[in-house]
């Protein structure tokens, strides 16, 4: 999805801007990262079979949960989750015609030629928590997203932010050892009273 790079490049780039730099990354990799680019070989050839989208988005969902300790990552797990319901409740994502005029993607009359992919397809009458659909059009991305797809937009640009923001320092001196090192010498500690 278009939203989610967009996501990830401006919040690499304020990262950037206010000082991270790409040294600031984790030196250990996420968490079964290797889900990561498993989940996009598999969407890359969902087109072939439509089923191969809820596989994705099931290793996804495992990526993110194993990586529920980066801050941002509850976010991501959400949207991931709500697309995820909403494919599995209907077999696709339904799309919502009057989104895609919106977004202006095609015009009322040309709706029967738009090709949405073997993962989508238009919405109907009978559709499951079809609200949480690609119902959300984004016309200066020329898209049309569901609220899972900006709730996960959020939550990659958070991420990713955070990754790359200037790091702090990690260690939490106890007060006595803060006024000790300001003054140059060591923190005195208390003498235990003598037992009676």
């Amino acid at each position: 999805m278009r939203i989610s790079a967009l996501a990830v490049v401006v919040a690499a780039a304020a990262a950037l801007a206010a000082g991270g730099a790409l040294r600031n990354l984790p030196r250990e990799p996420p968490r079964r990262w290797w889900l990561v680019p498993l989940a996009v070989v598999v969407l890359a050839t969902a087109t072939v079979l439509p089923v191969l989208t809820v596989v994705a988005l099931v290793a996804l969902v495992a990526f993110a949960v194993s990586n529920l300790r980066m801050m941002g990552m509850a976010v991501v797990l959400v949207g991931l989750v709500l697309n995820l319901a909403v494919i599995v409740a209907n077999g696709a994502m339904p799309v919502d015609p009057a989104a895609v005029v919106a977004a202006g993607l095609a015009d009322e009359d040309d709706m029967e030629m738009l090709a949405l992919g073997t993962a989508r397809r238009w919405q109907q009458p009978g559709d499951r928590i079809s609200a949480l659909g690609d119902v959300v059009p984004v016309a200066a991305l020329g898209e049309v997203v569901s609220f899972g797809d900006l709730i996960l937009a959020a939550g990659l640009a958070d991420v990713t932010f955070r990754l790359l923001r200037p790091a702090r320092s990690r260690s939490r001196l106890a007060p006595a050892r803060r006024r000790a090192a300001r003054h140059g010498r060591r923190p005195v500690l208390p003498t235990p009273s003598p037992a009676r």
